[in-house]
C-alpha cells in the first residue's frame, strides 16, 4: 500500500508541473500583450515626476545673469578666450559672467558646438545658443550628481563650426 500512494504522488506532480508552466507562460504573454499594445503607447504620457524635471515646453525667461564656462573643443588658438570676452562684454538684457578662465575641452575634435545645461530649465542654455548662433539641437542636459551644485549654469564647448575667432568680435554701434 505504501508503494502505491508514493506512485500516485509522483504521477500527480508530473501532471501538475506542465499545467503550472503553461499557465505561467500564458499569463506572461497576456501581460506583455497588454503592456506593449499600440493603444498603450498612444495614450502614454510622462509621469508628473519626470515632467517637473524635464520642462520640455519651458517658456521661463532666462535669468538676469548666466554663469558660463567656455571650453575650446576646436583646437583653434585663443578661441575660448575670445568667445568668453565676447559674451561677457556684449550688451543686452542678460549678463554673462565666467567665474574662471577659458579652458580647453578634454578633446579637440568637436565638429559642432555643444552647450551643456546644468539646470533643469533650458532657458539659460537657450539664451546662450541664441547669442552665439547655434540651434537648440546643440543643447544637452548635464545635471550635477544629487546633492551637488554645478559651479556654472551653462558650459559651452566650442566646435569646428565656430573655429573662426572673428565670430566673437563684440558688437559695434
Amino acid at each position: 500500500m505504501a508503494g502505491t500512494s508514493t506512485r500516485r504522488k509522483r504521477s500527480n506532480k508530473r501532471k501538475v508541473l506542465p499545467v503550472v508552466l503553461v499557465s505561467l507562460a500564458a499569463g506572461c504573454l497576456i501581460t506583455l500583450a497588454l503592456v506593449y499594445s499600440p493603444a498603450w503607447f498612444e495614450s502614454e504620457s510622462l509621469p508628473d515626476s519626470l515632467v517637473s524635471v524635464f520642462q520640455f515646453g519651458d517658456s521661463a525667461p532666462p535669468p538676469d545673469t548666466i554663469l558660463i564656462q567656455v571650453r575650446n573643443g576646436a583646437g583653434v588658438s585663443d578661441l575660448a578666450g575670445r568667445a568668453q570676452s565676447f559674451l561677457e562684454t556684449r550688451g543686452g538684457d542678460v549678463t554673462f559672467y565666467a567665474p574662471g578662465p577659458p579652458l580647453n575641452a578634454e578633446d579637440m575634435d568637436y565638429s559642432i558646438t555643444v552647450i551643456l545645461s546644468h539646470d533643469t530649465s533650458f532657458s539659460a542654455a537657450r539664451e546662450v545658443a541664441d547669442v552665439i548662433g547655434v540651434g537648440d539641437s546643440s543643447i544637452v542636459m548635464m545635471l550635477p550628481p544629487p546633492g551637488q551644485i554645478a559651479p556654472v549654469d551653462v558650459t559651452i564647448i566650442l566646435g569646428r563650426d565656430r573655429n573662426d575667432p572673428s565670430d566673437f568680435i563684440p558688437y559695434r554701434d
